[in-house]
């Protein structure tokens, strides 16, 4: 089996690795995910909450301060959902705003994002939807099932069009057992359904090409085991649409308390992912629920995931901080399912287009041909992974296919299936339409399937349909991309702009220049387009200069103007040449008015800004020059022009242009210029811009050009916003002096800023006819006094009197207190006064008179206001003080009078009559001063009655605050003599709470007795005041509470006796509680605060009602001790079953079972639960238990057989815990629960009986179980039955052999496998795991086993088994049949006695690709099977480094044994085969067959062969030597030689091919030394051409051999000879040619000669001759002629 798993999985990061994120912070309540994008980590640091954001692609970490319990981001954007409490917001942390917030009335549970732009919030009571868009709130969808009590809310998942909604939950239950709840709810139909699950998914199933579902996936672990739910929602759906089958499958969890946590899809490969608590991840196919690869990926438990779009798969977040990734592997996962379910495999492969199935399809599809199944094997090519089957090779099989009658040609279902399902490729499509077009109304159809996109588009099928439709043709063009095609269409019909989308469309680049001026001649504006668009985006393919010059050439400026306009749009600098470009046109050659608009729209900014100005200045644009002149000597030339210049332009000019100084200096032009003109102007200018340029230098620029309108209109402006007051001073002087007496008023009146001192002189000394501005002057700023003294001293009191009766009234009393100050006559005085009247503020008028001592002179203006009906305190307060003074019956008007301040008059009167004063400050309830005046002057009896008058609390504690040194007189006055004249019972009530609040108990105590005891009946009767009087004993005097109980009858018992309790009074309050009758409240007080049980049971038994009995009861059960038994008593009688849960605890706690099964059947009379009925299940059990005598399990049967509400699994759980078996077993076998009945027939030994529980059972738990115990019994028999059931659970088959194995049974184990083969659904486990206790215990039946069913093993798990066991045949065997060829040549090298074998040796290392394996394997033969060494390297010859192979046989000496090899490979004339052979061909002594070697294959160290064969004792092989010495150009060695074995004919041979004239001579002269004559002559002739005649003839001469050398000689003269007379007959004809054109006329020759004439003239060549002739007899410069005659 193959070692790859199906998915990938990694860590991409650790959480805890991030800077600032602490383990502690990783939990479920404060980790969030909602994507694979984002994580928020809550986390409190310095006890500020804080928000910590990782971006799972980069982990960067951003960390926000924000107070909230919990935050989610959402799935793909930037937004933060924040819950604090029940409010609820929204942050758009990009924008860093907040979009939303709103506050839920009830606790959110649980939220998450549904989507982009929803959120959902789950409450106790209800689900809402909350859109992100627009204002609306949060949505009710539905209402919680009450399955959802007590369970915690873990997710919420909406399908794609969320009309399906499903909430997910847990809760434990009373067994400790964590059940998953569910809640799917049907948006269409308002319809719920509750579900027992934990974790959940929709998916979108494609379950045809055309039709898609949606699945609904649920995974539970019940009581009842693991399982999977696969089904379509319901809704309608196309009546031929497909259906998919429900599935349900077993979930193997590895433990029973382990559950989903998690649930992911992916829909590409329609796979479930299931993540469960203990880290265990499964994989199922969808549609059919198989599952497909279980491991476990998580120590931790993975508690958060989210799909992972990058992989399809999804991203987890565990216990420990790891984010884990987990996906399908595309690469592995079909080869992986190939070995145990290829059908899955194809289904998988077909589903989600993966490569890996392709030998599965290509055989499936050539079965159904070879069978004739046309339809099948269209439809396994059509849906073929990849397309591996829609090749051309299947069209021709198609294509061969005889067709029966009846049926359709197969290439036509062929190409239907595909368009119904889906588009031809690039072939498909060109075979039909060949195809097609041979028929009428072919191309419509080919042009339908182009429409529909049907069919792929090519160069070739365009070309094939041109002829028919050339439209349809450029579609196809199109589709096919097949550029040039398309560009030669358009261009052809002339539409350069389709060619221009075209090509950025496919981002081809033709020649853009050539198109433009095309389009140039075609389109103007077009071209202009064009340009523009290709400049922009194919930078670099065009010039702009280019273009404009080609527009400007044409006169065609606007069309320049509009593409510069285009392409200069983002102001860039490089643009700057351009720009100015640009602007220098149009100035040059387009009306002005087109240059202006382009510089008035502010596009530009990089041109050269001197050159336009200079343009712009020639032609009247002295705007547009001022903008773009930089010089201020420039600026001021042009400024001047006013009259061409809009002012307000201007105006913004200055203060957008220039600096400060500069502004000033073209101010002063313009001024200078032509100051009427430019005033208005240059005001204009300073007031916008007063602040920069500074208000004193533009009133010094007005000064120094005498202009006061130029200051007046320039400060008018600004003067409202001017902060100096000198400026202010320059402003109102500046009016004076031109007559802006309105202005001086209006700013002396309204502004805040000026001096008023330096203007008030100013103003007084200009002698203003109108006195108003210094009147407003001294109105403002309080010279009022001043003003009437500088008025009256100069009579000008019409201004006094206009001034306090129609400016300002309110000034009176200043003007009076001034006159008054001059000595102004009194009837001025009054009548002044009596003008003013009521406009005149009476307060201040009274202040400044009474200052003066003058207050009777008001008296009769006074008296008119209060005639008038004014209730201003001020006048009534001076009347009577006039009153009082005057002593005018002042006691009736302090009484009577409504209006004056008490406390004013009151103390007026303190030092002139305490008693007038006592009048005032009680009329005003002047509580303080009051106190003051009457123990100051000893008044306590009207202090006294004045006190309990009041009423008031604050005052009370005034006068009792133990401080006062006046209290007992009070306090005497108040008993004395205010409280018996009091009939108010509020005054008396006020009266005793003061004292209370005094702490004066005795005298309150004394009082109350006094009042209540002895008083009127009005107050005896009254209930407060006895309840106070009680109150006040219990707190200052216990012991007369119980006297006043008996006497009193009228206080509130139920509060008196609170507090009595409160004040450890139990008694008294037993008593009260006795009196009222309240004997629930009564006995509680015995019960918890006297501590008499005996005491509470005696009052139960007199009062014998079901409250008290209840009452008692309980007290009885939690007393120390407990007294159960009574407590149960108690409680039947009052028939109380409310505390059963306290009851039950007590009971089992005490073992009182026998009672408690008496109150639980009372109990579940009056109250519904099943916890009743489970405990009561219980305590029969242990009644049966304690009692093995008593009938108690016979009840137990009788109960669980009738009606009951008992969670019987839990209590039989509960009773196995506990060793009840057999309770166990009754509770188990009457709900069917057959695994957990197995459990406890084990523990009673009934192991036949527990087998066939586990049969109905069919659990793996359950048959893991009875193996155990029955193996555990040595009962074999029972254990091999469950085994079966086991084993072919592969995942269980490892666990069961380590349990035999590890306690010795391996016969029985290998029996039970053995029996396990021929069973259904036998897997590969077994067959392995079979052959793996063979190869430990039988090895004899592991080669026989493995022969039979390697097939069906894991290869790589025996590998190990047959290695450490040391079966080596059997590991070679497994090593070829799982492509292990490497291995197993080595496994034969290294044990050749078990394993090798020739001809399994030659075959396998035929497949071996390791080279350095075939050298050890030629070495292996060489030391142990030589006589097959030679098989080995015919085998291997393909791949063997042949001179590698030569070499290293060589170092060991075995080259003989390899020669028929050597001589076979020598073709490849490899240099060191070559050697080995020569070696062997030495050592052998065969010359003929080494000089043929040598001959034919050359690649070798030819000189190194030659010294060695040189000195060889046979004279061929030194023959030899000399051969190859002369074959390389060794001419000497060679000759030397064969000199040395007189070999004179070689040595000849060797001279002549030496072609060396010394070599040669050096010959010629040793043979005449040894009087070798004829070998002389034969030299002559054989080195001919190489021996120079003068030494031939010398050695001749001197030896006396000239017979030998005149054969030689003739020769020589022959050639001589021959030489001269060519050269004589080449100089006649040279000479014949010079007489023939000394003769030629002259008007026929040429001025110009060429020289070759004079050249060959003079002997020499020319370029204009031909070669020379061949075979001609003279010498060239080697001196090497043709040869001589043959002697």
């Amino acid at each position: 089996m193959s070692q790859q798993i199906p998915i990938q999985f990694s860590e991409l990061f650790q959480l805890t690795s991030l800077p600032g994120i602490s383990p502690n912070t990783i939990t479920f309540s404060t980790v969030s995910m909602q994507s694979d994008k984002f994580i928020c980590i809550r986390d409190v640091i310095n006890e500020a909450k804080v928000i910590n954001i990782v971006e799972v692609e980069t982990q960067k970490l951003t960390t926000n301060k924000v107070n909230a319990e919990s935050a989610i981001m959402n799935p793909s954007t930037k937004v933060l959902a924040l819950r604090a409490g029940n409010t609820l917001q929204i942050y758009n942390l990009e924008m860093k705003t907040k979009m939303k917030q709103y506050t839920m009335n009830e606790p959110i549970l649980y939220w998450c994002w549904v989507n982009a732009s929803t959120l959902a919030i789950v409450t106790k009571g209800s689900v809402y939807h909350w859109s992100m868009e627009g204002n609306e709130d949060p949505k009710k969808v539905f209402d919680k099932h009450t399955n959802f009590e007590g369970a915690t809310i873990i997710n919420y998942r909406v399908d794609k069009s969320e009309k399906w909604l499903l909430l997910i939950g847990l809760k434990r239950t009373d067994t400790g057992f964590m059940q998953g709840v569910m809640q799917l709810y049907s948006v269409e139909k308002g319809a719920t359904q509750a579900i027992e699950g934990h974790a959940a998914a929709f998916m979108e199933y494609r379950l045809s090409p055309t039709y898609t579902t949606t699945l609904i996936c649920i995974a539970a672990n019940t009581q009842q085991g693991g399982k999977l739910f696969v089904m379509e929602v319901p809704g309608p759906k196309p009546a031929d649409a497909p259906k998919m089958q429900r599935r349900v499958t077993q979930i193997p969890f590895p433990v029973n308390t382990d559950f989903p946590v998690a649930m992911q899809v992916s829909e590409k490969h329609g796979i479930i992912y299931l993540i469960t608590k203990t880290g265990f991840l499964f994989l199922y196919e969808a549609s059919t629920a198989t599952l497909i690869y279980k491991n476990r990926i998580s120590a931790e438990t993975i508690f958060v995931t989210a799909p992972y779009g990058a992989t399809n798969g999804l991203i987890g977040i565990n216990k420990s901080g790891q984010v884990l990734s987990v996906s399908i592997d595309d690469s592995t996962i079909i080869p992986f399912l190939t070995e145990s379910n290829a059908q899955l495999a194809i289904q998988i492969a077909s589903y989600a287009n993966l490569g890996g199935a392709d030998d599965l399809y290509i055989r499936q599809f050539n079965q159904f041909v070879q069978q004739g199944d046309v339809q099948n094997a269209v439809k396994v090519a059509a849906t073929s992974p990849q397309g591996i089957l829609r090749t051309q090779e299947t069209i021709q099989k198609l294509r061969r296919i005889s067709i029966q009658p009846g049926q359709k040609n197969p290439l036509s279902v062929y190409f239907q299936t595909i368009i119904e399902t889906g588009k031809l490729n690039t072939f498909e499509s060109v075979e039909l339409a060949q195809i097609v077009l041979q028929k009428p109304q072919g191309v419509n159809y080919i042009e339908k399937l182009m429409n529909e996109d049907k069919i792929e588009g090519s160069e070739t099928l365009g070309d094939i349909i041109q002829p028919y439709n050339p439209d349809l043709a450029l579609k196809i063009y199109l589709k096919g991309q097949a550029h040039d095609k398309i560009i030669d269409n358009l261009l052809r019909v002339g539409d350069f702009e389709r060619v221009l989308a075209y090509c950025d469309k496919v981002n081809y680049d033709p020649d853009y220049l050539y198109l433009f001026r095309k389009l140039v001649q075609i389109n103007r504006d077009a071209a202009v387009k064009f340009a523009a668009r290709v400049y922009e985006t194919k930078p670099g393919f065009i010039d702009p200069n280019t273009i404009v010059d080609i527009f400007v050439q044409g006169q065609m400026i606007k069309q320049a103007t509009a593409f510069l306009l285009e392409i200069l749009k983002e102001d860039k600098e490089e643009d700057a040449e351009l720009q100015t470009r640009l602007l220098d046109i149009n100035l040059m050659y387009s009306p002005v008015q087109v240059a202006d608009s382009i510089l008035g729209q502010n596009m530009f900014s990089h041109y050269n800004k001197q050159h336009v100005a200079q343009l712009c200045e020639k032609v009247g644009l002295y705007q547009r020059a001022l903008e773009n002149y930089s010089s201020l000597a420039d600026r001021k030339r042009v400024i001047v022009n006013t009259q061409y210049l809009n002012a307000e332009w201007l105006v913004n000019f200055f203060g957008n242009n220039l600096s400060q100084e500069e502004t000033l200096i073209c101010l002063r032009e313009l001024l200078q210029n032509n100051i009427r003109q430019n005033l208005n102007l240059v005001v204009e200018v300073a007031h916008k811009y007063s602040n920069e340029l500074g208000p004193n230098e533009l009133i010094r620029m007005f000064e120094d050009f005498h202009s006061f309108d130029g200051i007046f209109y320039y400060l008018s402006g600004v003067v409202d916003e001017l902060q100096d007051a000198d400026l202010v001073f320059k402003y109102i002087e500046s009016a004076v002096k031109i007559g802006q007496l309105p202005e001086v008023e209006r700013i002396t009146r309204e502004n805040d800023v000026y001096d008023s001192v330096k203007v008030k002189e100013f103003l007084k000394s200009s002698g203003l006819k109108n006195q108003t501005p210094l009147i407003n002057v001294c109105d403002k700023h309080g010279f009022v006094e001043e003003l009437v003294h500088y008025l009256y001293s100069n009579k000008l009191n019409q201004y006094i009197d206009s001034y306090i009766k129609t400016r300002n009234p309110l000034k009176t009393p200043n003007v009076i207190g001034a006159l008054l100050d001059v000595d102004a006559s009194e009837d001025y005085i009054t009548g002044l006064l009596m003008s003013v009247g009521n406009m005149c503020p009476i307060e201040p008028l009274v202040a400044e008179v009474e200052k003066r001592n003058r207050l009777k002179l008001l008296r009769p203006w006074l008296e008119a206001r209060v005639n008038e009906g004014t209730e201003e305190p001020a006048a009534h307060n001076a009347i009577a003080k006039i009153y009082i003074d005057t002593n005018n019956n002042p006691d009736q008007f302090l009484r009577e009078n409504q209006y004056y301040d008490s406390r004013v008059v009151g103390k007026y009167c303190e030092k002139r009559d305490p008693h007038l004063s006592f009048i005032a400050y009680e009329r005003g309830q002047c509580d303080e001063e009051i106190v003051h005046v009457t123990t100051a002057n000893s008044m306590f009896k009207q202090l006294a009655r004045y006190l309990v008058r009041r009423q008031n609390d604050n005052l009370w504690r005034l006068v009792l605050d133990e401080e006062n040194e006046h209290r007992r007189q009070i306090i005497d006055q108040v008993v004395q003599t205010a409280l018996p004249e009091c009939q108010d019972a509020d005054e008396v009530s006020s009266t005793v709470r003061a004292f209370m609040a005094a702490d004066l108990p005795n005298e309150l105590i004394e009082l109350l007795e006094q009042i209540v005891l002895h008083g009127n009946s009005n107050f005896k009767t009254n209930k407060s005041l006895q309840n106070l009087l009680i109150l006040t004993a219990i707190k200052a005097d216990p012991d007369r509470v119980k006297g006043y109980l008996e006497k009193l009858d009228q206080y509130d018992g139920p509060d008196i006796a609170q507090i009595a309790i409160e004040k450890g009074l139990y008694e008294e309050a037993f008593y009260i509680y006795n009196k009222f009758d309240l004997h629930e409240d009564a006995i509680g007080v015995l019960i918890r605060n006297i501590g008499d049980i005996d005491r509470a049971t005696d009052f139960a038994d007199n009062i014998a009602t079901p409250s008290v009995w209840s009452l008692l009861g309980n007290a009885q059960l939690n007393a120390t001790p407990p007294l159960i038994a009574e407590a149960i008593e108690s409680l039947m009688k009052a028939n109380d079953s409310n505390t059963y849960r306290q009851v039950i605890t007590a009971a089992e706690q005490g073992g009182y079972y026998t009672e408690l099964i008496r109150y639980l059947l009372m109990a579940r009379q009056q109250t519904q639960d099943s916890f009743i009925d489970t405990e009561l299940i219980y305590s029969y059990a242990k009644c049966s238990e304690q009692d093995e005598g008593s009938n108690s399990l016979a009840d137990l049967e009788d109960f669980i057989s009738s009606p009951n509400t008992a969670q019987i699994l839990a209590v039989g759980e509960r009773c196995f815990d506990e060793g009840m078996y057999e309770a166990s077993r009754i509770l188990f076998s009457h709900i069917n629960n057959y695994s957990r009945l197995a459990s406890a027939l084990i523990k009673l030994g009934r192991y036949r009986e527990a087998v066939a529980a586990a049969t109905k059972a069919n659990s793996i738990k359950t048959w893991k179980e009875v193996m155990v115990a029955c193996i555990e019994a040595k009962d074999f028999r029972y254990a091999q039955s469950c085994g079966l059931n086991i084993i072919i659970h592969a995942d269980e088959l490892d666990d069961l052999i380590f349990y035999y194995e590890s306690r010795g049974y391996f016969d029985e184990v290998i029996a039970l496998l053995e029996k396990g083969l021929g069973i259904e659904g036998a897997h590969k486990g077994i067959f392995t795991s079979l052959a793996i206790l063979y190869a430990k215990y039988k090895s004899e039946k592991m080669m026989d086993h493995i022969q039979r069913y390697y097939r069906r093993c894991f290869i790589q798990k025996l590998l190990g088994a047959c290695e450490q066991n040391e079966l080596w045949a059997e590991l070679c065997f497994l090593y070829r049949h799982s492509d292990e060829y490497d291995l197993a040549v080595r496994t034969m090298i290294d044990h050749p006695v078990e394993a090798w074998d020739h001809n399994t040796f030659t075959e396998t290392i035929r497949q071996v690709v390791n080279m350095e394996l075939h050298y050890r394997s030629i070495q292996f033969y060489l030391d142990e099977h030589p006589q097959h060494v030679i098989d080995l390297l015919q085998v291997l010859t393909p791949n063997l480094d042949h001179e590698r192979v030569a070499r290293e046989v060589e170092k060991t000496g075995d080259l003989p044994l390899i020669k028929e090899y050597l001589e076979v490979v020598q073709d490849n004339n490899l240099p060191a085969v070559n050697d080995a052979l020569h070696k062997l061909y030495i050592e052998e002594e065969d010359y003929e067959t080494l000089r043929n070697s040598i001959e034919q294959f050359r690649n070798f160290d030819q000189i190194v062969l030659a010294k060695k064969l040189e000195k060889h004792e046979l004279l061929e092989f030194r023959r030899i030597s000399a051969w190859m010495y002369r074959i390389n150009k060794k001419y000497a060695e060679s000759i030397s030689l064969s000199k040395q074995d007189k070999l004179y004919q070689d040595a000849m041979d060797t001279a002549a091919e030496s072609q060396d004239r010394d070599i040669s001579e050096d010959l010629l002269r040793f043979f005449v030394e040894n009087k070798l004559n004829a070998c002389f002559a034969a030299c002559l002739y054989n080195c001919y051409s190489f021996i120079r005649p003068d030494v031939a003839l010398e050695l001749a001469w001197r030896n006396n051999i000239q017979d030998m050398v005149m054969p030689f000689m003739i020769q020589v003269l022959r050639e001589y000879t021959n030489k001269v007379d060519k050269l004589g007959e080449k100089q006649e004809a040279a000479a014949a040619n010079a007489n023939h054109n000394a003769f030629q006329p002259d008007e026929m020759q040429s001025e110009y000669s060429d020289p070759s004439v004079y050249y060959s003239a003079a002997g020499y060549p020319s370029e204009h001759m031909g070669p020379p002739p061949m075979g001609g007899g003279y010498y060239d410069q080697g001196g090497q002629g043709s040869g001589f005659i043959n002697f």
